[in-house]
């Protein structure tokens, strides 16, 4: 009889908890076309654990933070290195991985006097082994910490490990890159092969290892097994994760509950019907106007009001139709409202096993539309906003809140049927609706534009009005902020955490009365015009964004796209774009970036499978008042999986937490002592459409409706910035001075 068919090769790859272990993944798939199961360090005991090691051929134990002799930072994964004979298999360590293994046969693992966090390092290297073949290395390095192997024994005593590679630094001198055991399968690097900016070490290595690998196993007549049940973790070919819906639905086959989310007697299935309006100069500001923006209690308009945006899109919220959902983090229900309207409706989210997001999927899911104009990217659908805690919570993290002010939910979304979208480059807006027989709304919405861009068209721009109330400012306390940076420094050199993401918070009183938002917001657009600029009132709270950045966009054809923003330079007669081009190419810039590239890619990887892609790296950007350093990621989903789910996964937003995600939200809690709410979040929409698209909440100013201080209203407007190994204190505290100045133009000057 022919033998069995062998069963696929199979890698366990070991997360500690990094967050660049989905790039890793992928690195291993694409070079060795094996399929990637991940499984977090702690997630079994080692007995279990070894009961399914037979299923693989190989072990990663990857990089995070932390020490390797910490048994939280380096879980099960410590013990692999000692296993009996029957159970040892083939293991390469990665960063922390690779520290493990030198402590594990006798080295000691000590602090760099520099640590190098996203620095790119010339690799030397022994041309053998792992390198055979391999030419010259630029690689990537993200520790704190290094191994240092004891001094050579005498000769009748072989050493267990043999160096393969170094890097020589000026202040570290020379420095272990790379291992192997002399008689076990067990290899190691401390760099990371799967930066986006290593170059000779990273598919290279990986090869070699993986052809050394299946040689001992082949040598010793080792053969993996079927999977065994009960694992757990992620697998597959491009282990990309389920989709909500696609959880939410297994979810309620398993349980046989039907969670519903499609109101008596809504219309599911919905087509949109559009009028577009030749509106060439009519600005934003003049059609939400016309929409009583000044008058409105809820309004949302999402402002592109500098390049490299194009859409303005305005929420058209009618009072007893449109349909409001709020969450606060911890509650056990989301609330329904309606605009103008004090009725509610609690949907208990244990019919979504307690999640928000499997909810809204949901939710939007029953309310896809047809039918709108393809040139239009907002058909209607979601808009308003996820907090920074809406974020921490999705992280599996407990939120802890701080004072007893007022506060907001902390997701706000409005279900908007009517809207108007202005595209800047056609000069054309499209006037929408889902609402059947909406034809009179049209009709007159499409005149009244009509007329307003003709006499737009005959009458200059009105300026924005002066500021005649001068209100007062609260800085930071330059003292704390300066500690918060050396605290934050400690944690980098322990090594753990790569990068940072400090902020702070001016607080600004403004006395009563106060110019209406609306007018606050006007200045700002004038004074500090952005590609993702909102103007939002929703839910008790308000915003003012000028933000440059985008978080998360993705297209009704599942392209999603990413453009981080690490790097920033104020603009002045004296910076010129090439002055600004060699500050922002200093090491210091190019690694916070790196940093955020390398999270965002993970991030996506866990959605998009291998085909993210880095389609810009750092290039310059210009702005109002300055130069700031952007990449851009691309990735396209497959499988049933949406742009929400990844915005679901990628919360909250890397470039405002440093890297790994999770262990650097964890330290800046205990650095920053609070809450930071809408500052750090985001704010976008999801269309009915399909696409979606979200800016990170920087470059604002938030005021919770209710909070009144001394009479006064009260703004808060956060800043902060990337806390490196290479942060200069002072030159910190001024980067974040020019970003709050970014927001404080609204109220002052």
């Amino acid at each position: 009889m022919p033998s069995a068919t062998p069963p696929p090769p199979r890698i366990l790859l070991l997360d500690a908890y990094d967050s660049f272990t989905a790039n890793l993944a992928s690195l291993l798939r694409t070079t060795t076309h094996a399929t990637v199961h991940t499984l977090p360090i702690d997630a079994l005991p080692l007995p279990t654990l070894l009961q399914h090691l037979p299923s693989f051929d190989a072990v990663v134990v990857g990089p995070g933070p932390g020490h390797p002799a910490k048994p939280t930072d380096i879980g099960v994964a410590s013990s692999l290195w000692h296993l009996p004979g029957q159970h040892t298999l083939p293991i390469l360590g990665v960063c922390l991985g690779h520290q493990s293994l030198c402590l594990a046969f006798g080295a000691a693992v000590r602090r760099l006097a520099t640590p190098k966090h996203g620095l790119v390092s010339p690799v030397t290297h022994t041309a053998t082994d792992l390198f055979a073949g391999v030419g010259s290395v630029r690689a990537v390095r993200y520790h704190s910490l290094h191994a240092v192997l004891p001094p050579p024994p005498p000769p009748d005593h072989g050493a267990p490990l043999e160096a393969l590679a170094w890097a020589h630094d000026a202040e570290n001198g020379q420095v272990l890159m790379a291992v192997r055991h002399r008689e076990r399968p067990f290899w190691g690097v401390q760099y990371h092969p799967e930066s986006i900016c290593t170059a000779g070490g990273g598919a290279e290595v990986v090869a070699n290892w993986w052809a050394l690998a299946r040689a001992w196993n082949c040598a010793r007549g080792r053969r993996s097994v079927g999977l065994r049940p009960g694992l757990g973790g992620g697998g597959g070919g491009a282990a990309a994760e389920r989709g909500l819906a696609a959880r939410q639905a297994e979810w309620e086959r398993a349980s046989g509950a039907r969670a519903l989310v499609v109101e008596k007697g809504e219309r599911v299935g919905r087509r949109v019907a559009t009028r577009a309006v030749a509106a060439r100069g009519l600005q934003a500001t003049r059609v939400a106007e016309l929409l009583g923006v000044q008058s409105a209690d809820e309004f949302v308009v999402l402002d592109s009001a500098a390049a490299p945006g194009r859409w303005c899109i305005f929420a058209v919220l009618a009072p007893g139709v449109t349909r409001v959902i709020t969450y606060s983090v911890g509650d056990a229900a989301a609330v329904l409202s309606r605009v103008g309207s004090s009725a509610r409706t609690e949907v208990p989210l244990a019919d979504y096993e307690g999640c928000i997001w499997r909810f809204l999927a949901k939710y939007m899911h029953a309310r896809t539309a047809t039918g709108g104009c393809a040139e239009s990217p907002f058909w209607g659908g979601l808009v308003g906003y996820f907090s920074y805690e809406a974020g921490v919570a999705s992280l599996d993290m407990p939120v802890a809140r701080g004072d007893e002010r007022p506060r907001v939910p902390d997701v706000s979304l409005a279900f908007a049927q009517r809207s108007i979208v202005l595209d800047a480059d056609t000069g054309r807006a499209y006037v929408q609706t889902l609402l059947p027989r909406d034809d009179d709304w049209l009709a007159a919405t499409a005149q009244r534009l009509t007329l307003a861009a003709a006499a737009a068209a005959a009458a200059p721009t009105p300026a924005p009005t002066p500021t005649t109330h001068f209100p007062t400012v609260i800085r930071p306390s330059q003292p704390c902020y300066l500690a918060a940076i050396a605290a934050a420094q400690d944690h980098l050199a322990a090594g753990n955490s790569y990068e940072l993401c400090l902020t702070s918070s001016t607080k600004v009183l403004h006395p009563r009365p106060a110019p209406h938002p609306w007018t606050l917001y006007t200045r700002l657009r004038a004074r500090n015009p952005a590609p993702y600029g909102a103007y939002l009132r929703l839910s008790g709270a308000t915003l003012l964004s000028s933000s440059p950045e985008r978080f998360l966009s993705w297209s009704r054809s599942h392209a999603c796209q990413l453009r981080p923003i690490k790097g920033t330079v104020r603009k002045s007669a004296a910076t010129t774009r090439a002055a600004a081009e060699r500050v922002l190419r200093s090491p210091k810039e190019t690694a916070e970036n790196l940093m955020i590239v390398d999270l965002i890619r993970h991030d996506l990887h866990r959605h998009a499978g291998d085909s993210v892609a880095v389609t810009k790296l750092m290039h310059v950007e210009e702005y109002a008042h300055v130069y700031q350093l952007v990449s851009v990621i691309e990735g396209r989903l497959e499988g049933g999986r949406t742009g929400f789910d990844v915005l679901a996964a990628s919360l909250p937003p890397g470039s405002m937490t440093g890297a790994p995600k999770r262990r650097s939200v964890q330290l800046l809690r205990g650095i920053e002592g609070g809450e930071r709410g809408l500052y750090s979040g985001v704010v976008g929409y999801w269309s009915v459409c399909g696409a979606g698209d979200w800016s990170v909440v920087i470059r604002s100013a938030v005021r919770v409706d209710e909070e009144v201080e001394a009479g006064c209203d009260v703004w808060r407007v956060g800043a902060g910035g990337a806390i490196t190994a290479l942060s200069v204190p002072g030159e910190e505290w001024e980067e974040m001075v020019v970003k709050a100045e970014s927001a404080l133009r609204a109220f002052v000057g």
